[in-house]
């Protein structure tokens, strides 16, 4: 009795200890863009003290953030590496460009990672379980891959929101063409005007034009940092514009009226289809969360997937079917317009 009551102890630190490492994580992608905004205004601001105190999470974070650029700094030198990296470019905020890389977040990746299996071994010999190589691999694999899944999510709602502001930005920049202003102008207009991804977007979009990319190569370079088919209708709508000449207003106005049409057809779709998406997200959930009320009653109900090469591969086959569960029912649920 004494010792199904220290296990589950040790399986509630476990847990909490996993908890708060995800909450440190999501927490230092979340605040890095403040602190380092912070930091860039904090010489045009005026201190009632001589020196500004910062707090022992901002050190810790600062300590963890050198430490990521030393050990990218190391990762360079790999080609691989390198240029696994440039898949990670696309997070990166236009705020952000100047102190941060896609070979930061490679870095991340192996930090969470080798911290994860630290844990792992120190929960093994608390408890004393016998477990075998094939587990810390998988844990390995957890924490290099968790924070894509992070990153991913966020992705996914700046393309949301990126999709919902992308009209505003076209009706700015039509009525700043009737008024007879410049696509240079235009576009800083609207990232002056409108906040959140969407002003990101159009401060890169700004940037690439001022380096001297034709209108062409800049909204394709948009639409392949965003995967979003409105933004390839932009990019082909001005590659014809380029080869064909036209009238811009008259291009743009047929733009905005697509996008208003598309957007109310859009509208439409997700309201007939809002209580299947949420039985979709309750079905993903309730495993999980079955998984952990089982392993908070029987903490040990579960070893026998953790503890044995038979249980390994079955825990494996487990999640790639739950895998494939996932995206059959989100393609069934996706309509494309």
């Amino acid at each position: 009795m004494n010792n199904g009551g220290f296990i589950l102890d040790i399986f509630v630190v476990q847990v909490i200890s996993i908890l708060v490492l995800l909450g440190i994580i999501i927490y230092l992608l979340k605040s890095q863009k403040a602190i380092k905004r912070e930091k860039r205004l904090g010489k045009f601001a005026i201190y009632s003290v001589s020196s500004y105190e910062s707090s022992y999470f901002e050190k810790l974070e600062n300590f963890i953030w050198k430490l990521i650029h030393k050990l990218g700094n190391f990762f360079k030198k790999s080609k691989v590496l390198s240029n696994y990296a440039k898949h990670y470019e696309k997070y990166i905020t236009y705020e952000q460009r100047d102190f941060k890389s896609g070979i930061d977040y490679v870095a991340m990746k192996f930090l969470i990672s080798i911290s994860l299996v630290a844990l792992s071994v120190l929960t093994v010999m608390f408890q004393y379980i016998e477990v075998g190589f094939l587990f810390f691999v998988l844990v390995f694999l957890v924490g290099f891959f968790l924070p894509d899944l992070v990153l991913h999510l966020e992705y996914l709602k700046k393309r949301k929101q990126v999709g919902e502001d992308l009209l505003k930005a076209i009706i700015i920049m039509n009525n700043s063409f009737k008024s007879g202003r410049n696509i240079m102008q235009a576009i800083e207009i609207v990232k002056r005007e409108l906040d959140g991804p969407i002003r990101d977007e159009f401060s890169k979009i700004y940037m690439d034009m001022t380096y001297g990319l034709s209108l062409e190569v800049v909204f394709n370079r948009f639409y392949e940092r965003i995967k979003l088919e409105d933004a390839k209708y932009i990019a082909s709508s001005l590659t014809l514009l380029n080869k064909t000449g036209g009238n811009i207003v008259k291009v743009f106005s047929s733009i905005e009226k697509t996008f208003y049409d598309k957007k109310k057809l859009r509208d439409e779709l997700e309201s007939m289809t809002a209580s299947s998406v949420f039985v979709y997200r309750v079905l993903t959930i309730l495993p999980f969360a079955f998984v952990a009320l089982i392993s908070f009653l029987n903490p040990t109900y579960f070893l026998p997937l953790i503890t044995t090469p038979v249980g390994l591969i079955v825990l494996f086959i487990i999640l790639i079917i739950f895998m494939i569960y996932v995206l059959v029912i989100k393609k069934i649920l996706k309509v494309d317009i």
